[in-house]
C-alpha cells in the first residue's frame, strides 16, 4: 500500500506530496530498520524533511491549523466592517 502511493505521488507532479510520501515511507523503514541501516535511512529522512520545511508554504498545515486561520481571517474582516 505505501508503495502504490509512493509511486502516485512521485507520478502526480506535487513535489511537496511526493516528498510527503518519501518522508511517510522513511519513517516506516527506520522503525523496521536495524544496524547501520538505521543511520543512513535517517539521515535520508532529514534530509526529506528539510526539503518539505524549505518548499513554499513551509510546514504542513492541519485542518485545525487551515481552520484557525480562516476563523482568524473572518473574525479581523467583521473586526474591520
Amino acid at each position: 500500500m505505501a508503495v502504490a502511493r509512493l509511486v502516485a505521488a512521485a507520478s502526480s507532479g506535487d513535489r511537496r506530496l511526493a516528498l510527503e510520501a518519501i518522508r511517510d515511507r522513511l519513517a516506516k523503514e527506520l522503525h523496521d530498520a536495524e544496524g547501520r541501516d538505521v543511520a543512513t535511512i535517517a539521515k535520508e529522512l532529514r534530509t526529506t524533511i528539510a526539503e518539505l520545511d524549505a518548499l513554499p508554504g513551509g510546514k504542513e498545515a492541519s485542518a485545525v491549523d487551515d481552520l484557525t486561520a480562516r476563523r482568524a481571517a473572518r473574525r479581523s474582516k467583521a473586526a474591520g466592517s
